[in-house]
């Protein structure tokens, strides 16, 4: 036929009128959908990410649990009728077990971090990182299996390696494959591989700790920039990274920090117990608007003149999320079009079968 065939009635396709509007949430507000009629969005939602661990110190010498990434919602073509508005509500990073002042005095008691906020976008709820997993003296009992939540939290080192934490994103409701969460990375469980695991991402899980007592890489996170263009985000586009866990023994002098997810997971710490003249190698925070998890502590050379006894340098706090939607300027268009068009608007990415 002259006009390439026809798609005859009965098949419902998007098809789009350009102009894509794009709005980013770094803070609690109102989305205001523009124009009238059902509109389709395309969502992400990330919450804050979890707290890395600390411990006190002797007789418990370990590297601590990274933060998990927060968790991630990602809905494609989200209907919107009317249209109506929409709440925002962006998750808070998790705070880390002790502190980075004053100077050289971390905190009295070890333990795990915090779990992140959530973050909201209208009915649809990504739940905040697992915090990493830390250790008291010895009183409470050691926590050494990392929290769950969006991402799970890193395990601690100990003699049979606290585990990772779980999961505990669910997909949206009709949604399904828009959940983006993993599990923490476990801690290492021998006498020389007491690492701590790293926090999960949104894209991967958290690496478990390896001998010698080195710390986990936290979970990679996510990259969905190409659905929200021209708008910059998160680090470099990525969301979600998990934090590394904390080292016990350092592999070389200066050694380097257990790696953060990419998507603003923070680093962990590294143990200086055996490197002369190096004081402290400290964790860092998940990036601000990332839901990055934060790091997770490990051992100093010595203990502060003012704190005495105290060896585990600080846990690091997780990032906060971020929300970003796309305002999909697409008309559901049932009726008879011709294959020459359809081809040309599936090449674009501007056609679908469903709505």
């Amino acid at each position: 036929m002259a006009n390439g065939g026809i798609i005859g009635p009965g098949i419902t396709i998007v098809k789009s009128t350009g102009g894509n509007t794009v709005t980013k949430f770094t803070s609690p507000g109102t989305f205001n959908p523009g124009g009238s009629g059902t509109k389709l969005l395309d969502v992400l939602i990330v919450a804050g990410g979890g707290g890395g661990g600390k411990i006190k110190g002797m007789p418990n010498n370990n590297g601590c649990g990274g933060g998990g990434g927060g968790g991630v919602l990602f809905i494609q073509s989200l209907p919107n009728t009317n249209p109506a508005p929409q709440s925002v509500t962006i998750g808070a990073g998790g705070a880390g077990k002790g502190s980075p002042s004053p100077t050289g005095n971390y905190g009295a008691n070890g333990g795990p971090g915090s779990a992140g906020s959530n973050s909201v976008f209208g009915s649809y709820t990504a739940n905040g990182g697992g915090y990493g997993a830390g250790r008291p003296e010895s009183s409470p009992s050691p926590i050494d299996a990392g929290g769950p939540g969006g991402n799970g939290g890193g395990g601690s080192g100990n003699g049979s390696g606290g585990a990772g934490g779980a999961s505990s994103q669910s997909d949206a409701s009709g949604f399904p494959g828009s959940a983006l969460a993993n599990a923490g990375g476990n801690g290492g469980a021998d006498a020389i591989g007491r690492g701590g695991g790293g926090g999960g991402g949104a894209g991967a899980v958290g690496t478990a700790a390896s001998d010698p007592g080195v710390g986990g890489a936290g979970g990679v996170g996510v990259d969905k920039s190409p659905f929200f263009p021209g708008t910059p985000f998160g680090d470099g586009g990525f969301v979600s990274g998990g934090g590394g866990g904390g080292s016990y023994l350092p592999g070389s002098a200066p050694a380097p920090r257990p790696a953060g997810g990419n998507g603003g997971g923070g680093e962990g710490a590294h143990a200086t117990t055996s490197q002369p003249g190096v004081t402290a190698i400290l964790s860092t925070a998940g990036s601000a608007n990332t839901g990055g998890g934060g790091g997770g502590g490990a051992l100093q050379a010595s203990p502060p003149a003012d704190n005495s006894g105290v060896w585990g340098t600080f846990g690091s706090a997780g990032g906060s999320g971020v929300v970003m939607v796309t305002q999909v300027n697409r008309v559901v268009a049932p009726g008879k079009w011709s294959m020459k068009e359809v081809f040309s608007e599936v090449k674009q990415g501007n056609w679908s079968n469903s709505f």
